[in-house]
């Protein structure tokens, strides 16, 4: 019989559990949107307008009931949610951004390039959700 464990170092060893797990991931922390908004200020050359736009869709897609109870489904899957439902709200995002006439935002690279302001907006918006469901 071969032990399937995980060695920690100090000479403590702990078993894993014979069930397989889709999520895990380090804990979420959680980013309120004034951080948001200085770490996007801090990267990127964005006006106070934008900010305001920002600001504006960021706290609308917190609220949103489908996006928090697709968050509180997959609260223990930290894959899913930093995979596949980030690429969604990140689509919603830009359809907010459409809808509200901003079009120079969904060409620009600041916005739209992975990593960029529409992927922090939907990562903040997950962990906003994950920190407080409700």
């Amino acid at each position: 019989m071969q032990f399937k464990g995980e060695f920690k170092g100090g000479g403590t060893v702990k078993a894993k559990s014979g069930k397989g797990s889709t999520g895990g991931g380090p804990p979420v922390k959680k980013m309120s949107i004034q951080d948001m908004i200085t770490e996007i200020h801090a990267r990127f050359s964005i006006t106070d307008e934008e900010a305001l736009y920002i600001r504006e869709v960021t706290e609308e897609k917190a609220k949103d009931e489908a996006i928090r109870a697709t968050v509180e489904a997959h609260k223990d899957d930290a894959n899913y949610l930093q995979d596949v439902f980030k690429g969604q709200i990140n689509k919603e995002t830009q359809s907010a951004y459409y809808d509200r006439e901003r079009y120079d935002e969904l060409i620009d690279p600041k916005y739209i390039e992975l990593g960029a302001i529409f992927d922090i907006m939907a990562f903040t918006v997950i962990y906003q959700n994950v920190a407080d469901p409700a």
